[in-house]
């Protein structure tokens, strides 16, 4: 099977179209890795170029696929040149063997640059699991681009490689998905300037801060507060713990 066109789907404005591209691959269990991956990321074309295994009937295919067949096809090639032809930008993955002489790209990198560019249309370009891509391979793509690893074990996965670089240029922009119970969403400032000013006020009249200065301790423990998001639940639960201490001091306080 030939690969789409990827302008045929691609409505004006919408947002960045990935293509993965795999040269040479030999292994079918990291071509179903790799669609699996890319179904994650919501990519929906594989494209195989001089493949060195074979997925017809390979369980290892199927089984590293997990259902992702349904939504990513893998199609073929003749070349990588006609894999990445309607590409607005074909970025080839590599290590830093330095066999191509331009400046390597972080994913980070790579990220930002395509957020800022206008392209639509972009075909991510992996090597062989043994020899990654040729110096002419990456020579027809536009720009190169390294995973940062431990120089003592520099060398990823395949579909490892698919999974990072994915992550970085086709996940930075999808939202998790909200709690099902608002309470469990994050709270706004708001929120969270009230229940600490319920907290400081309570611990003022019990006498734990001090009456003249109680920013010296109220201001550190804002601060220890607000190192993370609270939700709403838990900025309750601040409510409650300030109610309940302050109705210990009425108790007292009657008694």
């Amino acid at each position: 099977m030939s690969p789409r066109r990827m302008a045929d789907a691609r409505p004006a404005g919408a947002a960045l179209k990935f293509r993965v591209v795999l040269v040479r691959p030999r292994y079918a269990g990291n071509v179903g890795a790799a669609a699996r991956v890319a179904a994650n990321f919501g990519v929906h074309e594989l494209v195989l170029v001089d493949p060195v295994c074979s997925l017809d009937d390979d369980p290892d295919f199927v089984r590293m696929a997990m259902g992702a067949l349904a939504l990513v096809e893998p199609a073929t090639a003749a070349s990588l040149a006609d894999a990445v032809a309607d590409a607005e930008v074909a970025i080839a993955t590599t290590s830093a063997r330095r066999r191509d002489p331009r400046a390597l790209r972080t994913p980070a990198e790579v990220a930002a640059s395509l957020a800022s560019s206008g392209v639509e249309r972009v075909a991510l370009v992996f090597g062989s699991e043994r020899g990654g891509l040729s110096r002419d391979e990456l020579r027809i793509c536009h720009t190169t681009l390294a995973v940062p690893t431990d120089p003592a074990f520099p060398v990823l996965n395949l579909a490892q490689a698919v999974a990072i670089v994915l992550a970085f240029l086709a996940g930075g922009g999808r939202a998790l998905p909200a709690p099902p119970d608002p309470m469990d969403g994050p709270a706004d400032h708001a929120e969270f300037r009230a229940a600490a000013a319920h907290l400081e006020e309570v611990l003022l009249t019990s006498g734990f801060l001090d009456p003249h200065n109680p920013a010296r301790v109220g201001d550190q423990l804002r601060r220890w507060l607000g190192r993370t998001v609270p939700s709403r639940r838990e900025l309750a639960l601040l409510h409650a713990l300030a109610a309940h201490l302050a109705y210990l001091q009425r108790r007292e306080a009657e008694h």
